[in-house]
C-alpha cells in the first residue's frame, strides 16, 4: 500500500530535518568541511545528501532556513515591550544574550559568519533567515518606545543594529573564536555597560 502524498512530504522534511540537524553541528566546526565530508556527518552517501539539498551552498542555505522557524516565538517575545524604555532594553539585550548561550542558536551565526562571507549565495541566506528578522523584532520594539515617547526619534534599523552586533560580536570572541582563552570578557558586566550606553544614547530626555 503507498502513502498518500502528504505522508510522504511530511516524512521527507522530517528527514530532511533531522539531516539538517547533524549537518549544523559539523559546519559549526573549526574546519571547512567538504561535501564528502557533510554526507559523512549526516551519515548519508553524497548521492543521498544532494537529493534532499542538493550542491555545497544549498546545503548551507537549507540548514540555516530550516532551523529559522523555530526562532519565530522567541522573535515575537523580542519585539514585546517590557515595561519603560531602559527596562525593556535590558530585558531585550537580556534575551539576545541568553539566546546566544544556546548552542544551535550560536552555531546559526557561526555558520552563517563562516560561511557566508564572501559567498553571494549564503551570506544573503544567513541574514534574510537568521540576522534580519532579530533585527526586524527589534526595529518594532523600537518604534513602540518611539511612539510611547521614552526614545528619541530615531533610524530603529540603525538602532536595532547598534543593539545586536556587539552582543553578536561578544559572544562570538569568547566562544566561537576563542577569545575565552586569549582574553577572557565578563560577558555580564560587557551586557550591563553596552545596554547602559545604549539607554544614555536613545533615551528620550
Amino acid at each position: 500500500m503507498t502513502r498518500a502524498k502528504g505522508s510522504r512530504n511530511r516524512d521527507y522534511e522530517l528527514r530532511k530535518l533531522e539531516l539538517a540537524q547533524k549537518l549544523r553541528a559539523r559546519l559549526a566546526g573549526a574546519e571547512r568541511p567538504s561535501y564528502a565530508e557533510l554526507a559523512a556527518a549526516a551519515c548519508v552517501t553524497v548521492p543521498t545528501l544532494k537529493h534532499y539539498f542538493g550542491d555545497r551552498d544549498a546545503v548551507i542555505r537549507d540548514v540555516l532556513a530550516v532551523h529559522a522557524p523555530f526562532g519565530r516565538e522567541h522573535l515575537e517575545r523580542l519585539a514585546k515591550p517590557k515595561g519603560r524604555f531602559a527596562q525593556s532594553v535590558q530585558a531585550a539585550a537580556d534575551y539576545i544574550a541568553e539566546g546566544l548561550a544556546n548552542t544551535v542558536v550560536a552555531e546559526l551565526h557561526a555558520i552563517g559568519l563562516s560561511e557566508g562571507i564572501g559567498n553571494d549565495h549564503v551570506g544573503p541566506a544567513y541574514i534574510t533567515e537568521i540576522l534580519e528578522p532579530a533585527i526586524l523584532a527589534l526595529e518594532a520594539l523600537f518604534q513602540h518606545h518611539i511612539q510611547a515617547g521614552d526614545m528619541v526619534k530615531a533610524d530603529t534599523r540603525v538602532a536595532a543594529l547598534a543593539l545586536i552586533s556587539p552582543l553578536i560580536v561578544a559572544h562570538l570572541h569568547q566562544k566561537a573564536l576563542g577569545g575565552n582563552r586569549s582574553r577572557p570578557l565578563d560577558l555580564k558586566k560587557y551586557l550591563k555597560a553596552h545596554v547602559a550606553g545604549f539607554v544614555r544614547a536613545y533615551q528620550a530626555k
